[in-house]
């Protein structure tokens, strides 16, 4: 009687999430990925793409669907609706940013909750373990999403037009955002809003004691960690 090995679950799970990376991304990318998570084994590294929109560079957007189109900002109310529905992939601590100030904006399509983004109040998100300085004439954006029944009306575009011209936020140039270098469906959907990267920062150690190598041209704009001897001189910026 021959023997059949059986192969464990963890390494079809393996197999199977790499054939799904290979399908999406291709086989030079998913080799890569796998790379970062052998590496990943043995110490922390990762790279965070520093990625910046413009107010000239907004996507124009469509006469024909904008019509169609509205927002509004979320009250206590309606974030805590959402999360009982639970079909929103709200960001974990929710009510939390809610609470700090951080505010989540609202896009709804022939006035249907459809989507949303959130705005950072303070300016100094923590990213990979990280907490950063982001320079004040740029806006920190992060968490977006868009229900699937209503991609294709050019939500996350909208989202970018309302965010800037809002009066808490017309005088920032643009909005900036870090996004982790492996997050490949992010970064193909920030591309395609015209978010261009300015730079890397790299993570490098074990996960209780990182450091970080920021390029040049990053802090000369004022993108810097904030580590606890610099949190005194950083928190009247960002309160």
């Amino acid at each position: 009687m021959k023997y059949k090995w059986k192969i464990p679950a963890g390494i079809k799970s393996t197999f199977k999430t790499l054939e799904e990376l290979r399908s999406r991304f291709g086989a030079a990318k998913t080799l890569q990925h796998a790379v970062f998570r052998l590496v990943n084994r043995f110490f922390h590294f990762d790279c965070l793409h520093i990625i910046v929109l413009n107010r000239e560079n907004l996507k124009s957007l469509d006469s024909t669907k904008t019509h169609r189109l509205s927002s509004k900002i979320a009250t206590l109310e309606d974030l805590k609706e959402m999360e009982k529905q639970g079909c929103w992939h709200l960001p974990q601590g929710t009510i939390e940013y809610f609470n700090r100030g951080d505010t989540c904006l609202l896009s709804y399509v022939d006035n249907k909750l459809a989507g949303y983004t959130w705005a950072l109040k303070n300016g100094c998100p923590s990213i990979a373990g990280l907490r950063l300085s982001v320079p004040h004439e740029y806006l920190y954006n992060f968490c977006g999403f868009t229900l699937s029944d209503y991609r294709g009306y050019g939500l996350q575009s909208f989202r970018h037009h309302e965010l800037l011209n809002h009066h808490r936020w017309r005088n920032r140039k643009g909005l900036l955002g870090f996004v982790v270098h492996t997050n490949r469906s992010s970064r193909r959907g920030q591309d395609k809003s015209g978010y261009k990267r300015i730079g890397n920062i790299y993570v490098i150690g074990r996960k209780s004691n990182v450091h970080a190598l920021i390029g040049k041209n990053l802090r000369s704009m004022g993108i810097k960690r904030i580590t606890c001897s610099s949190s005194a001189k950083m928190k009247q910026r960002c309160l």
